[in-house]
Protein backbone atom coordinates (compact mmCIF):
# COMPACT_ATOMS: atom_id res chain seq x y z
CA UNK A 1 0.00 0.00 0.00
CA UNK A 2 1.43 3.35 -1.06
CA UNK A 3 0.15 6.59 0.39
CA UNK A 4 0.29 9.74 -1.68
CA UNK A 5 0.85 12.95 0.21
CA UNK A 6 -0.91 15.93 -1.25
CA UNK A 7 0.28 19.38 -0.27
CA UNK A 8 -2.71 21.48 0.67
CA UNK A 9 -2.66 25.23 0.08
CA UNK A 10 -1.88 27.26 3.17
CA UNK A 11 -4.64 29.39 4.57
CA UNK A 12 -4.43 32.98 3.36
CA UNK A 13 -4.26 35.57 6.10
CA UNK A 14 -7.26 37.87 5.94
CA UNK A 15 -6.95 41.47 7.05
CA UNK A 16 -9.16 44.46 7.71
CA UNK A 17 -8.96 47.72 5.78
CA UNK A 18 -10.97 50.88 5.07
CA UNK A 19 -11.91 51.91 1.52
CA UNK A 20 -13.96 54.68 -0.01
CA UNK A 21 -17.35 53.29 -1.04
CA UNK A 22 -19.53 55.84 -2.79
CA UNK A 23 -20.02 58.75 -0.39
CA UNK A 24 -19.06 56.67 2.66
CA UNK A 25 -16.06 54.78 4.01
CA UNK A 26 -16.40 51.00 4.30
CA UNK A 27 -14.69 48.68 6.76
CA UNK A 28 -13.78 45.58 4.74
CA UNK A 29 -12.43 42.12 5.46
CA UNK A 30 -10.01 41.26 2.65
CA UNK A 31 -8.98 37.67 1.89
CA UNK A 32 -6.17 37.28 -0.64
CA UNK A 33 -7.12 34.88 -3.44
CA UNK A 34 -5.70 33.88 -6.81
CA UNK A 35 -6.66 36.48 -9.39
CA UNK A 36 -8.00 39.18 -7.10
CA UNK A 37 -8.75 39.44 -3.38
CA UNK A 38 -12.18 38.71 -1.95
CA UNK A 39 -13.59 41.81 -0.24
CA UNK A 40 -16.40 41.61 2.29
CA UNK A 41 -17.94 44.94 3.27
CA UNK A 42 -18.79 44.87 6.97
CA UNK A 43 -19.87 48.42 7.90
CA UNK A 44 -20.03 51.92 6.41
CA UNK A 45 -19.23 55.27 8.02
CA UNK A 46 -19.50 58.84 6.78
CA UNK A 47 -16.38 59.81 8.76
CA UNK A 48 -13.05 58.18 7.73
CA UNK A 49 -11.62 58.53 11.26
CA UNK A 50 -14.56 56.58 12.71
CA UNK A 51 -14.12 53.88 10.06
CA UNK A 52 -10.40 53.59 10.83
CA UNK A 53 -11.05 53.39 14.58
CA UNK A 54 -13.70 50.69 14.11
CA UNK A 55 -11.52 48.68 11.72
CA UNK A 56 -8.55 48.82 14.11
CA UNK A 57 -10.72 47.74 17.06
CA UNK A 58 -12.31 44.91 15.05
CA UNK A 59 -8.91 43.70 13.82
CA UNK A 60 -7.58 43.66 17.37
CA UNK A 61 -10.64 41.78 18.66
CA UNK A 62 -10.52 39.23 15.83
CA UNK A 63 -6.69 38.88 15.99
CA UNK A 64 -6.14 39.89 12.37
CA UNK A 65 -3.96 42.61 10.85
CA UNK A 66 -5.32 46.07 10.04
CA UNK A 67 -3.83 47.61 6.93
CA UNK A 68 -4.04 51.10 5.45
CA UNK A 69 -2.95 51.40 1.82
CA UNK A 70 -1.62 47.83 1.81
CA UNK A 71 0.69 48.45 4.79
CA UNK A 72 0.21 47.43 8.39
CA UNK A 73 -1.14 50.29 10.48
Amino acid sequence: MTAAITRLPTAATSYYTVRKSGRNWAVELVTPAPGRPLRTKLRSYSDPAAANADAAETAKRMARPFKIGGRAA
